[in-house]
């Protein structure tokens, strides 16, 4: 009866939502390529290919190119601990699959994450026949986590997280959530709090494990798809100008950073500005903000030719982190204007003073830990954010000192992967 309850609130909340969403893919593009599989129907070559099972099968679900991002160390972690299983991941975007395609080793099989209907669910579980499932941070689908405790397959939450803000909300729905974490077998936890969520709503084993994306700031996902720092000699802006780097931004933020640049050339007439927008297909909104701004934008890709530009905008996926290399000091959105923060650990691996706002409830734990250690810089609003920009490109040895807490930082939090992989071995024998 509960699933029934949650398969008629979940279709109506689909069939309200849909037009949103739908306009969503089309902004983003390549919404086109496998759109069927989100439904549980897929090509005959991949039922050709999965048919034939002759070895345990993983499944790994990354919702986006964050998680896909993490995916990619436990695919590497997984290759080497169990080399003889097959692999196979799953995405819920279209940036994601995209990531996935050009990242993913060859003889990894990449899909589209199903709908969570019964009947889309039961294809997908036909389809891949897995022996065990790995949900990367907050991946929570009851008809999916239904339907493999049916089956009687593993399931591992893998770097987990409940933010206070989700934990609340679930109280409201404990009648459901505690039916569906109990079917969990293991939760692996980003923090102590995070644990301590998870066990409340009584998920049966969980362990803190600590955050992947430590490890991950250390790891190299491949050769860097672009050349940065050519990009930046094209545009006329050298090696010793300083560059500010603003990384995952969200609508509201951007036009504090350009009043911020506006206001910090007063005092550092040669900076530049380098703006990652979260979604690139926030780029028309924000090339007619500039424009009423009056500064003057360059775009990364399929953009007119800009003399002397203020400011290059990046319009593509998957390069934030080279440009965070060639930083003098980074901004990470989300934190100013909008709830949840983005990853601040990536950012600061880079080697380079971080700035970020009060906003940061997806990586609470984190962002206390960068504030006490003094590793990186958390502002409450745009007045504290632009003495604090300013204050980092004035001072060298403030940078320095920021930068290096961060690293000791870093260094002392690796290590949630490996003990990732033990703890599904061990469930796993």
């Amino acid at each position: 009866m509960l699933q029934v309850i949650y398969t008629i609130l979940y279709s109506l909340g689909f069939a309200l939502l849909s037009p949103a969403f739908v306009y969503k893919m089309w902004k983003r593009g390549k919404y086109r390529e496998n759109f069927f599989q989100r439904f549980g129907r897929y090509a005959p070559e991949l039922h050709r290919q999965l048919n034939g099972k002759t070895a345990l099968r993983i499944w790994i679900q990354a919702v986006s190119v964050g998680e896909m991002n993490l995916a990619l160390l436990l695919v590497a972690a997984l290759r080497k601990r169990f080399p003889n299983n097959q692999l196979i991941v799953t995405t819920t975007t279209s940036t994601g699959y995209a990531f996935g395609r050009e990242r993913l080793p060859a003889d990894v099989v990449l899909l589209y994450f199903p709908q969570d209907f019964p009947w889309s669910v039961r294809h997908a579980y036909n389809l891949i026949q897995p022996d065990c499932i790995v949900l990367m941070e907050s991946e929570v689908w009851p008809n999916h986590i239904w339907e493999g405790a049916r089956r009687n397959v593993p399931i591992f939450m893998v770097n987990a997280r409940m933010s206070p803000r989700s934990a609340r909300r679930q109280r409201y729905g404990q009648w459901l959530f505690r039916h569906i974490f109990d079917k969990i077998t293991l939760v692996g936890a980003q923090s102590q709090e995070d644990a301590e969520n998870f066990r409340r709503f009584g998920a049966p084993q969980v362990e803190m494990t600590g955050n992947l994306k430590y490890d991950a700031s250390l790891s190299s996902t491949g050769a860097a798809p672009v050349n940065v720092r050519q990009v930046l000699n094209d545009l006329g802006v050298t090696g010793t100008r300083p560059i500010f780097v603003a990384g995952s931004t969200w609508p509201g933020e951007e036009e504090i950073i350009f009043a911020a640049l506006t206001e910090l050339r007063q005092k550092v007439p040669d900076l530049f500005l380098v703006l990652v927008p979260r979604h690139v297909e926030r780029t028309p909104e924000i090339v007619e903000l500039a424009k009423r701004q009056n500064i003057k934008l360059a775009l990364r890709k399929s953009g007119e030719p800009v003399t002397n530009p203020d400011c290059l905008l990046v319009n593509t996926t998957g390069e934030l982190k080279w440009f965070y290399e060639v930083a003098t000091v980074i901004f990470v959105g989300k934190s100013l204007v909008g709830e949840g923060g983005q990853n601040i650990v990536e950012a600061a691996a880079s080697g380079h003073p971080v700035v970020f706002g009060p906003n940061m409830q997806n990586f609470k734990a984190i962002a206390a830990e960068f504030v006490a250690a003094g590793a990186g810089v958390q502002v409450a609003d745009r007045s504290e954010f632009v003495h604090a920009l300013r204050d980092l490109l004035h001072d060298e040895k403030l940078r320095v000192k920021v930068a290096g807490a961060a690293k000791l930082v870093i260094a002392r939090n690796v290590g949630a992967t490996d003990r990732t992989i033990e703890l599904i071995a061990a469930a796993l024998r």
